[in-house]
């Protein structure tokens, strides 16, 4: 990943969470309220991400539209990429994308709302990304779920963050590993 895109994903996700946070001020509200108890929000987001990469595998492996969008994308995102600047990404999308649509749109807008902007922001540049799009709102209703469940950020930030980063990595290591590392290419 070259260094311009990472900075460029910081100030992104940099300006989310400023949004965010004036959302939270006009309201009233600490939108970064990490919600009950740290340990088991912090554990119920690792148990999320851990079930939602594995379901992400088991749809890669069924369905070949997502196996060619990937291949598609892994040039513009994991080829050459550093595997600490794509959990930098991973961790700056999770706490930007999370205190946005969590901490300050799902307590104004309700569960539904928040979760299909959330998708609105995964839309691709044309309909074969629509899978994507809805894989995108399903994981808004995961993460709003884990919100309205333990009352704060905590849980969603990790789950999001881990899932992106475990991602990834994963196709970053398929990548290097798999056909492209050895010059063939589907």
């Amino acid at each position: 990943m070259r260094g311009s895109l990472l900075r460029t994903a910081a100030i992104f996700y940099g300006v989310l969470v400023l949004v965010a946070g004036a959302i939270g001020a006009l309201s009233g509200r600490n939108v970064f309220v990490p919600g009950g108890a740290i340990a088991s929000s912090f554990t119920l987001g690792v148990a999320s991400a851990c079930g939602n990469v594995a379901l992400g595998l088991l749809v890669h492996g069924l369905l070949p539209v997502f196996r060619k969008l990937s291949e598609e994308l892994a040039p513009l995102v994991v080829d050459g990429a550093r595997g600490r600047d794509l959990v930098l990404l991973a961790v700056f999308s999770g706490v930007g994308e999370e205190a946005l649509f969590r901490g300050a749109l799902q307590p104004e807008i309700g569960i539904v709302a928040s979760s299909l902007l959330f998708g609105a922001l995964h839309l691709g540049p044309d309909k074969r990304y629509l899978l994507w799009t809805l894989w995108a709102v399903g994981a808004g209703f995961l993460f709003g779920g884990l919100y309205g469940w333990t009352g704060g950020i905590l849980a969603p930030v990790v789950a999001h963050a881990l899932h992106n980063a475990a991602t990834l990595l994963l196709w970053r290591r398929y990548r290097l590993g798999g056909r492209v590392a050895s010059g063939e290419v589907a």
